[in-house]
């Protein structure tokens, strides 16, 4: 086309209102109001028992419960920026010294003399992860999807990251206060494959064509 006058009136009658996106904090708010709610009726599908926060070393379970809520809510915040070009993100740099800390906590939560483990106790662990990140997955998925992303694996990764921060953060609610390595090993596990199913169910919905 040579008239490029005409080409913009085509373009313009095509065009579609804006709406600006919420800012970065209210946006995780309003996702964590929906997605956590949903997260605990998720996990009523998984037969667990509360933890019993009168146990000796219960107050180091709160600390890494603090931190996994923490590390969550930096991973969406900077998962919501990386999907909107010029938006300043916390890089994984910034957030390895938390994921550290975590883990130093998760190790040092095993106790020299572990108590026997029943059969499925680890399998229960990474189902209940699973099965509690799935709707806080989608909803990640739709509200990135809003937005979209020039770089939708490096947003996505991110997103699914704080996603299971957020469900590790539940299980810390109907889980025994002390790890069995078999738990550790299953939580690990769990968190790396919501990681990797969000990049590859949101891959084709958050990035832009």
């Amino acid at each position: 086309m040579t008239d490029h006058n005409l080409l913009i009136e085509k373009l313009s009658q095509a065009a579609q209102p804006v709406k600006r996106p919420l800012p970065t904090r209210w946006r995780v708010l309003v996702w964590l109001a929906i997605a956590l709610p949903c997260g605990v009726l998720a996990s009523l599908l998984v037969q667990r028992s509360l933890t019993d926060w009168s146990q000796p070393g219960a107050h180091w379970a709160m600390v890494q419960l603090a931190l996994a809520f923490l590390l969550g809510w930096l991973a969406i915040s900077s998962a919501f920026n990386m999907s909107i070009a010029g938006r300043r993100s916390i890089s994984w740099k910034a957030l390895l010294p938390l994921g550290l800390l975590w883990l130093a906590l998760s190790i040092l939560n095993i106790p020299r003399v572990e108590p026997p483990l029943h059969v499925g106790d680890g399998t229960n662990c990474y189902t209940f992860l699973l099965v509690v990140s799935t709707p806080m997955m989608v909803m990640m998925i739709a509200s990135l999807r809003r937005t979209r992303a020039l770089n939708p694996v490096r947003s996505l990764a991110m997103a699914g990251f704080g996603v299971a921060c957020m469900a590790v953060t539940l299980l810390a609610f109907c889980h025994p206060v002390h790890l069995h390595k078999v738990d550790f090993f299953m939580h690990l596990a769990a968190i790396a494959s919501i990681v990797v199913l969000t990049v590859l169910v949101g891959k084709r919905w958050v990035a832009i064509r």
